[in-house]
């Protein structure tokens, strides 16, 4: 039929369909799209949580816990950290390993949203996404104190005003990690010399107190032990001296090509630090130092870069999404050389973006 009867079409605008508005769709494709996001997080939480239960997984957390026996023992035989790192963990030594890594993996996903809440990240989409990253997960699976770091640097930068505490934050974390100690340069940069001074003082009295309660076992072997575990391992990681080595270069360059993007990036901090968001971009650039002169940079590393992220970003924008690049990449590099360069290229782009962007709010 040409025509409805007349009957009918006075019912005709009641029974066509509504036309959907184009902002209708952009809710219903941001709905799907959060679901899915939120489900994804929880899949993947919850795998990588069953998988590092297992006892052959989390190295980082066997060597720490049995460093942490060792010390109760009177012993420091061949633990790379200094001793105040493994007293962290004599608590879970008294545990069955179940318990004792379930409170550990607990501690560690606790530590991502705590530190993008410490810089003022209220949007669930970016935990999820930070969660979500290789180098988050990574944490997990090796068990290493990273994200705990991370949390502190989180909490060095939100309490950078306040002289004691950011120096006590700074000294725990530098004693805990040495590759950190840019942070107590980035303190001198922004005119805090007195938050650095303390900041040395307390990785120094740390270190000191550490060693003096294990008998200085060890000690005189330690620095002898910690270079070797670097000349065998360097090469396997992410770090400069390894992108050298995958270019058939030797260790030396490697060394100096270290020291020289390091002494550039804190020079490059120092220049920050006077100008407009020059404590945040100063603060940006020291963090990305640390990766420079690390000899090591395994893939959970990474996690660090979550600060100058949200820094940069407090709500979801697209620099939250280059992290996830990292699950192209394996714990370790095996020194292959497009690993090493992938991971090089998404540091650097997350830390330019995030140095040369300005935040709308800044926590």
């Amino acid at each position: 039929m040409d025509r409805w009867p007349a009957d009918i079409q006075p019912m005709l605008p009641v029974l066509a369909p509504a036309p959907v508005r184009l902002g209708d769709r952009r809710r219903l494709l941001g709905l799907i799209a959060a679901v899915g996001l939120a489900n994804a997080t929880w899949l993947m939480v919850a795998i990588v949580i069953v998988g590092s239960m297992q006892p052959r997984h989390m190295a980082d957390f066997h060597v720490m816990r049995g460093a942490a026996r060792e010390i109760l023992q009177g012993r420091s035989g061949g633990f790379v950290y200094p001793p105040p790192v493994a007293f962290l963990l004599i608590p879970f030594t008294f545990l069955p390993y179940s318990a004792a890594a379930a409170i550990w993996i607990a501690l560690i996903l606790a530590s991502i949203p705590l530190l993008l809440l410490a810089l003022g990240v209220r949007d669930w989409r970016c935990h999820a996404l930070t969660l979500l990253a290789a180098s988050s997960l990574a944490v997990v699976t090796s068990g290493s104190v990273t994200a705990f770091l991370a949390l502190g640097v989180a909490l060095l930068w939100r309490y950078r005003d306040r002289r004691v505490t950011a120096g006590l934050l700074v000294g725990a974390i530098v004693v805990a990690k040495l590759y950190l100690w840019p942070l107590l340069v980035w303190l001198v940069a922004i005119r805090r010399g007195r938050t650095a001074a303390l900041g040395l003082a307390t990785a120094s009295g740390l270190a000191l107190a550490g060693w003096t309660i294990t008998g200085f076992a060890g000690l005189t072997r330690y620095p002898h032990r910690v270079s070797s575990v670097a000349s065998l391992e360097q090469g396997q990681s992410y770090s400069p001296v390894a992108l050298a080595l995958s270019l058939g270069g030797s260790a030396r360059s490697g060394e100096l090509l270290a020291v020289t993007g390091g002494l550039a990036l804190l020079a490059a901090a120092f220049r920050s630090a006077g100008g407009a968001d020059g404590e945040r971009r100063s603060f940006v650039l020291a963090i990305a130092a640390t990766f420079a002169f690390s000899p090591i940079s395994w893939l959970h590393y990474f996690v660090l870069l979550a600060v100058p992220i949200a820094l940069a970003s407090p709500a979801v924008a697209p620099l939250w999404v280059l992290p996830l690049g990292f699950w192209a990449l394996p714990m370790k590099s095996g020194g292959d050389l497009w690993r090493i360069a992938l991971a090089a290229a998404l540091a650097t782009a997350i830390v330019v973006v995030a140095a040369r962007r300005r935040p709308a709010t800044s926590a």
